[in-house]
């Protein structure tokens, strides 16, 4: 048998066997050789190493000794003595040690071993001695005995010599053993250097042998890999053997007949998709398909079909090889034929035999030529057939072929149908391009509007640590004003309190009722001083909690028999429906009882009949306490701002019923401390519920946290009351509008020279001023925020020039007005704000207008001036509170006739019955305002001569101005100051 044709497999078998053997053999060959190396290294380690430490160490051990004794009879301090002994002992043990050691591996005779020991013995013998006579005390022969001369040192020597002989027979072993080793090494290397070069040479042998069957065809292998891989599709490999290399290269002539055929079939699929992808228009992208189809699959006639605009028929739409005219139509319902099979298939038909009575004719110069084979491609889109391609061969078809078609049919399908959607998305391509350039004009706008937003953000920012920081001083201010408040106040209550007790029945009783009101008021504002500190300590921060377990039934049941008789003084029912409840929860029991006052206490103020119901009950870990009433209750537009600090639903609440507004402030902050909440239910006339929600057991991560809610106005400064205003030369008038940006200048300036107005412009505020320093307009109109000076310093400027001080300034701003600028346009007297972005036509145009041609408010003169009175005159006072109406009624009592009302109607009612000479007027009354009170009177003939002063607690300068611009007479704050007051009716009544 040729080596070619021997199997690989067998061939590796043989040759790895014959390596096998000879590695075994130079295995054996090596052990042998380690192990007698081993055994001459054992025998070196065992004898001549051993004893060689063993003998040195007695050595060293005999000379200490000798050493020591010498030492010992030296010495004449006894503890070192002892010392020395100790060593000699150790020492001594130790030498017997090595004895033994000797014993064990020395290989000379023992006999030169027995001389050491039986010198050892004797050497202690002699040793005992000497140290016997140093402890009797005979030093000197002690001394004597360890002299070298004597018979302690002469023992050592021997003892030492006996050690000597011992060693030198150890160094002449280890001499003989080296000797031996050196005879075996050469051994060793001659026997492996011939056996390495005996297996190098079978080794090679066994390589040249392999080489030989196995290179060869490989080398062949690796050629024809290299070919294919640079593209010579064509290459086969000749080598042929039964082994297996013989089999691989079957196998690879195979593979690359598959290659070949792969990749003609790719490029074929490549290149029918190529031309798809050439056009984008419907006949086009027929045409050029078909004929790549027809050039690929050998077809001599082709067509592709599409449904009609009913759907019913597919109707040929492009050709090859036919007239377009000569090829019929078909039906896409009836499903009968090979197109009929391909519809209800949706996949590709392959008819081999065409029937003798099937005419498919392909014209020819040498004649006609009857079609063999026929391909029907149906083109899918989802559930329906888009489109049918038929192909017609007057030979028959490769499976080549009839695979490249369905191949393609996905892509065709894909492609298409994108060709047919494109030509659907032409008809609105227009449109959208219009919609683009519309969309591209406000996606400017909108990154102008988000510039604009981002730069608002910004100032939103800044204006929120000045908010934080005015919060915290406006806390600080209430604090400390209320504690300043505290001290004089309790001066008033303890002090009417011993006036109280020391003029009981000592004056008369209508004076003595006045010391009653002082302390009650007093008692009343010291309440209101006590509700502002707790809303500035709560705002601080600095509100302590004490956590106790308690029962908060019985905070309740306290609360409610506190209140229970200002109830019944209303006959209000309070229904308690939890008394027999036991409702322990771990919290804060004061502050509980805080809010549960202020809640039954409000339920019970704003309730004038019907009943106050409280109940409680547990939702999982909370406790939910109601308080349900049936009383005014609140609108619902209200609602939101019932909590907020000094609020309350309407200013008609606050003359009917009283109250600061901080009570439901106070209650909510507290509940928010402790992790609870307060919500609230209520419809107007029908009574409110307030529900508080409390966690079982408090921990200090439940605190709720609300964000405070601005309360800065952003829309419009109310201006006074204007009235109806005659036209005037609006051509007279110049308004300067001061402000940057262009757009606005042109939006308000049309605006207003719309009215005939001239109007001059200043872009930034020193041309304002320059404009100013020129001509001083009848009006101006500023921008408050500008790229140099910003708008309230030039409002300020304006203010504080004497020429300009009057001048009417309207606000014109897209800036968010934070409560102290609002405070600082108010002071610096503006006429109105009005914000950007929802500048309204009229509302610029009629603000202008006021402020051009300001309207007058006609103050009616009394008829008739009362200069000398010989009857005390009349007086009609027309409050609500009590109290104010007994001190009023106190100050005038003595030279005037008072006549009270408790509201405005009545006070009206009594103007017209008794004709007063003087009418003092509370503005803030429960049924209607004062102001409007006075509007009536003023209606009334017989009442216009009459003088009305204006009383009310509203005492800033701007409350004054905006009162007496109704038509009052005079205007008095309250709390009422005696030199004052008398000093405004003097002037009143009688000029003075």
């Amino acid at each position: 048998m040729k080596l070619k044709n021997l199997k690989i497999s067998m061939q590796l078998v043989i040759w790895t066997s014959v390596v096998l053997f000879i590695a075994i053999l130079l295995a054996t060959n090596a052990f042998v050789s380690i192990e007698g190396v081993w055994a001459n290294t054992a025998a070196l380690y065992a004898h001549p190493l051993t004893v060689r430490r063993a003998v040195g160490t007695l050595e060293a051990d005999a000379l200490s000794i000798h050493a020591y004794m010498i030492h010992l009879v030296m010495e004449e301090n006894s503890q070192k003595n002892d010392a020395f002994t100790a060593e000699i002992d150790t020492l001594e043990a130790d030498a017997y040690r090595q004895v033994d050691i000797l014993y064990s591996s020395y290989l000379g005779p023992k006999s030169d071993i027995d001389a050491i020991s039986d010198g050892m013995a004797h050497w202690k013998t002699i040793r005992a001695e000497t140290m016997r006579l140093l402890r009797a005390g005979q030093i000197e022969e002690a001394r004597n005995r360890v002299d070298h001369s004597n018979i302690e040192g002469t023992q050592s020597d021997k003892v030492l010599s006996s050690i000597t002989v011992i060693s030198d027979f150890a160094e002449i072993k280890g001499n003989e053993f080296y000797h031996d080793a050196k005879l075996h090494r050469d051994q060793y290397i001659w026997q492996t250097v011939i056996s390495s070069v005996g297996t190098l040479l079978v080794l090679a042998g066994i390589g040249h042998f392999l080489s030989k069957g196995i290179v060869p065809p490989i080398r062949i292998l690796t050629d024809a890999a290299q070919a294919m891989r640079q593209g010579k599709m064509g290459t086969r490999i000749q080598y042929e053997a039964t082994n297996e290399i013989g089999a691989l290269s079957k196998a690879f002539n195979a593979m690359a007949e598959t290659i070949e055929t792969e990749i003609e079939h790719k490029d074929h699929v490549a290149q029918v998709s190529s031309v798809m992808f050439h056009e984008d228009s419907m006949r086009p992208f027929c045409q050029e398909l078909l004929e790549s189809l027809m050039q690929r699959t050998g077809s001599q006639i082709g067509a592709i079909y599409f449904p009609n605009g009913q759907r019913n028929k597919f109707e040929p739409y492009e050709s090859i090889g036919a007239r377009l005219d000569d090829i019929p139509s078909f039906s896409s319902t009836g499903k009968e034929g090979e197109f009929g099979t391909a519809l209800a298939t949706k996949k590709v038909q392959h008819l081999t035999d065409i029937p003798s009575d099937i005419h498919v004719v392909f014209s020819a110069v040498s004649g006609d030529y009857k079609a063999k084979e026929i391909l029907t491609i149906p083109i899918v889109n989802g559930p329906q057939v888009i489109s049918l391609i038929s192909m017609a061969s007057i030979k028959c078809y490769s499976p080549a072929s009839v695979r490249l078609i369905n191949s393609l049919l996905n892509e065709i399908s894909a492609h298409l149908s994108t060709i047919m959607a494109s030509e659907k998305i032409r008809e609105f391509s227009q449109m959208l391009q219009d919609k683009n350039v519309e969309l591209r004009q406000q996606a400017k706008e909108l990154e102008a509007q988000a510039d604009e937003l981002t730069e608002q953000n910004a100032e939103l920012e800044m204006q929120k640590k000045q908010l934080d920081e005015a919060s915290r001083l406006k806390t600080n201010f209430l604090s400390n004003m209320s504690h300043e408040l505290r001290t004089p106040l309790n001066s008033v209550i303890a002090l009417s309190g011993v006036l109280s007790r020391r003029l009981a029945n000592k004056i008369p009783e209508d004076e003595y009722s006045y010391i009653e009101i002082i302390e009650r008021n007093g008692k009343n504002l010291l309440n209101l001083i006590n509700e502002v500190l707790d809303i500035s300590r709560i705002e601080a921060g600095r509100e302590e909690i004490e956590i106790t377990k308690f029962n908060a039934v019985n905070i309740i049941t306290e609360v409610v028999s506190l209140i229970k008789p200002q109830a019944e003084q209303k006959n209000i029912e309070i229904l308690n429906q939890m008394e027999d409840v036991e409702l322990l929860i771990t919290s804060d029991a004061e502050k509980l009882r805080h809010i549960m006052q202020n809640l039954i206490g409000n339920a019970v103020k704003f309730t004038e009949q019907g009943h106050v119901a409280i109940s409680a009950h547990t939702n999982e870990n909370r406790v939910e306490i109601t308080v349900a009433d049936t009383g005014i209750g609140i609108a619902r537009e209200h609602l939101p701002h019932i909590f907020d600090e000094f609020r309350q639903a309407d200013g008609s609440t606050s003359r009917r019923f009283g109250g600061t507004g901080l009570g439901l402030a106070i209650s909510k902050k507290l509940a928010n401390l402790l992790g609870g909440t307060i919500s609230v239910k209520s419809i107007l006339n029908q009574g409110s519920e307030f529900t508080l929600s409390l966690p079982l057991r408090y921990a200090a991560e439940n605190r709720v946290m609300e964000e405070a809610e601005s309360d800065f106005p952003n829309d419009v400064i109310h201006q006074p009351l204007s009235l109806n205003i005659p036209m005037h030369d609006a051509s007279e008038k110049t308004v300067l509008l001061v402000e940057d940006n262009e757009a606005a200048i042109i939006q308000v300036k049309d605006m207003i020279e719309e009215m005939g107005y001239r109007v001059q412009v200043a872009y930034d505020a020193n041309e304002a001023l320059e404009k100013i320093s020129q001509a001083i307009p009848d009006a101006i109109v500023l921008d408050l925020m500008m790229p140099d000076v910003d708008g309230l310093s030039v409002l300020e400027i304006l203010r504080n020039a004497e020429a300009t001080a009057y001048v009417p300034v309207l606000i014109l701003t897209a800036k968010h007005i934070t409560k102290e600028e609002l405070k600082f346009l108010k002071r610096n007297n503006i006429y109105q704000l009005i914000q950007k972005g929802d500048v309204k036509y009229a509302e610029l145009q009629s603000a202008v207008k006021n402020m051009l041609f300001p309207a007058k408010v006609e103050q009616k003169q009394p008829q008739q001036k009362v200069q000398k009175m010989k009857v005390k005159p009349m007086v009609l006072v027309v409050e609500d509170n009590p109290d104010n109406m007994v001190t009023v009624k106190a100050l005038l009592a003595e030279h005037h006739i008072v006549l009270e009302a408790i509201n405005a109607q009545e006070g009206i009612e009594m103007a017209k019955e008794h004709i007063p000479n003087l009418i003092l007027m509370d503005i803030a009354l429960p049924d209607i305002s004062g102001i409007d009170a006075f509007k009536k009177i003023r209606e009334m003939p017989q009442l216009q001569h009459i003088p009305i002063i204006a009383l009310t607690a509203s005492a800033m300068t701007q409350d004054r101005e905006a009162v007496l611009s109704y038509g009052f007479d005079a205007f008095i704050a309250k709390p009422i100051i005696a030199k004052e007051f008398f000093k405004e009716i003097q002037k009143v009544l009688y000029g003075k």
